[in-house]
This record gives C-alpha cells, structure tokens and sequence, in this order.
C-alpha cells in the first residue's frame, strides 16, 4: 500500500469510528494490529504525564484516595514528550491545549496548570484508548495521538499519593 493509499485508508477509518456513538467504538484490537499497540505503548516506558487546571485539581485531586474518572481510567501522555511539551511551551497554556487535543481556551481561566507524572504506569495496566472513555472528547481520534499529534494512552485511576505520582505546578 503506498503512503497516499495508506493515508486514505486511515482518514477513512478514523472518520468510520469516530462517527460510531461514544460508548459504543469498538475495542482497539479490532483495527489496530498487536504489533502496533506494542510499539505505540513503549513509548511510556519512562512514565506518563497528563496536566490539569489548578481549578480542576483543587475540585477533583486534593482529598481524594484516586485521580482518574469514575470509568477508570485517565488518558496519558508519555513522559518523555510532556517534558518537551513544556519546554516548548515555555508557560503559554495555548500550546498544551493544542498538542493535548482541547478546544482553544480550555485550560485558560482554570487558574494555571498542574502536571502530573505518574510512575508505575504498568501496574495501572496501561492500554490504548478506545474512545469510549469518559475524557474522550471531541477532539479524540483512534490510533493513539491526540489530533495534535501527541502519543496518548489510558491508565487505571491512579492512587493519589507519592509512590505513583509528582506533582507540579507549571503556572
């Protein structure tokens, strides 16, 4: 299949799944192959990250035992590539709002931003996103990349102490 076959053949797919109802997409070892999921997971092998506003940290994270939705699960970035995330970012919200895959102004009046790494991202039975979460938002694509191009993945909520998580606060 040439590149511009093969380009063809994933919006086509993409647009087939997204338009299938949340909660119903299927599972993504119906589309993607074992070797792909694989290859796509390694990639948080030094951990995952995801950020939040201060607001929605104050309101979901602070006296609370987990962090996650009441689904299970949280999506995540890898490490490596919220590290780079950041330092191009250089503090403009904008810029995590787009490679995370928000709408414009999501993260804008939340109060700053709070990061999270989280580690022992295996015993989270970290797996690739179906769609179906309940943070799959509208900008959610299968295949595992937020449609701004960053690598994402879903863990299992995540126990909110020390021995899986840092805390930071970008601004």
């Amino acid at each position: 299949m040439s590149q511009e076959e093969l380009a063809k053949y994933d919006k086509y797919l993409n647009d087939k799944i997204t338009s299938i109802p949340k909660g119903s997409r299927p599972d993504p070892s119906t589309y993607l192959s074992k070797d792909y999921m694989e290859q796509h997971l390694k990639k948080f092998e030094n951990g995952g990250s995801f950020v939040m506003t201060r607001d929605q940290y104050e309101w979901y994270v602070e006296g609370n035992n987990f962090i996650g939705f009441d689904d299970n699960t949280q999506f995540v970035a890898p490490k490596d590539f919220m590290d780079k995330i950041e330092k191009v970012a250089n503090g403009d919200i904008s810029v995590y709002e787009k490679m995370l895959g928000f709408d414009e102004g999501y993260f804008q009046s939340g109060g700053g931003l709070v990061r999270f790494d989280v580690m022992n991202i295996n015993d989270l039975q970290i797996r690739m996103p179906s769609g179906n979460e309940a943070g799959a938002n509208l900008h959610w694509i299968p295949g595992g990349f937020t449609d701004g191009g960053t690598p994402e993945a879903i863990i299992n909520k995540i126990p909110n102490n020390d021995n899986y998580i840092k805390i930071s606060f970008i601004n």
